[in-house]
Formats: structure tokens, sequence, C-alpha cells
């Protein structure tokens, strides 16, 4: 099965769970994502794990584009930008998790970005407390889009976002006097 007919299933799949508001089935979901039983087994083991298996697939593809990303570019600020980006882009998904109650996927993928820049960069002092900050902003960030059902218009938020995280976080990193 190609790769494309694979993502496109995946997505109908994904579409008919958030549709159905009382408990998924298996025939529920095959009648309306419009798949054989069969096609949605092949994706999912389970309907009612379609949420965790999600969860799963998105921090397996964050984890694999942090790696890339570390490789070719050190700068924390691209690396966080680079993370509102992704949540962005698979706004569908973290609604849908959100709505669920699986918040702690975004923990998770901030988790797995830490030790990878702190042990790929050598990160001591105020870089590993700003990377903590940026974390912290970050988390506040995307569970603001969350609370808003991920609008289509935020892309510019997003950028906007990223400065107020660049100036905070040197804010918060300058010794008081």
């Amino acid at each position: 099965m190609s790769n494309k007919r694979f993502r496109t299933t995946e997505k109908a799949i994904f579409i008919a769970y958030c549709k159905l508001k009382d408990y998924p089935t298996a025939k529920k979901l095959t009648r309306v994502a419009k798949i054989s039983r069969t096609t949605l087994y092949r994706h999912h083991q389970k309907a009612q794990t379609i949420p965790l298996d999600y969860e799963n697939y998105l921090i397996k593809i964050y984890a694999k584009t942090i790696r890339n990303l570390i490789k070719r570019d050190s700068g924390l600020k691209i690396l966080i930008l680079r993370t509102l980006i992704f949540v962005y882009n698979h706004r569908e998904v973290f609604k849908a998790l959100f709505g669920d109650n699986h918040k702690e996927v975004i923990k998770q993928m901030l988790k797995i970005l830490k030790p990878s820049i702190i042990d790929e960069w050598h990160l001591a002092g105020d870089l590993a407390k700003m990377y903590n900050i940026y974390a912290n902003e970050v988390l506040g960030v995307i569970e603001a889009w969350g609370a808003q059902g991920f609008p289509k218009n935020s892309i510019d938020q997003v950028l906007n976002d990223i400065l107020y995280l660049t100036d905070t976080a040197r804010q918060k990193l300058l010794p008081i006097k």
C-alpha cells in the first residue's frame, strides 16, 4: 500500500473518530470513515486505542524530526519554533487528543527534546535554564491553542508567540539587581 493511500485512510479514520461523540465502535468508525473493518484493523488493533495510537505516532515522528534538525542546526529558538510549527501542522490530531484529555503528549515531546539538546550541545547553566523556560512557555502556548480549538488563522500568532518567548526567556535569565 502506498504511503499516500495509507495516510488518506488514516486521516479518514481519525476524522471519523473525532466526529463520533459517543463510544466509538468499529462498526460506527467504518461507516463514518467509509472503509471496511479489515482496513480499520489493518491500521488499529482496537477502535478505543486510536487516540493512544496517534499519540505514539506523533511522538515518534516528532522525535525523528528533532533528531534530524539537531544534526543540521543547533539553534534553540529554531527548535522551539519547529515544535510549535509541528503542533500547528498536526492541529487536527492535537485538537482531538486535547479533547480526549491526552495532553501529556506535549510534555512527552518536550521531554524528548530536552535530553537531545543537552546531550548534543553540552548545555550548562543559563542555556539549560533557557531551555526549561522555553519548554514551559511553549507548553503554555500549545495549551492555549488547545483551549481555543487550534484556530486556522493562528499562524501569525505563532510568530508573535515566538518573539514573545524569545523576549521573556531573556528577561527571566537576567540577574536580578
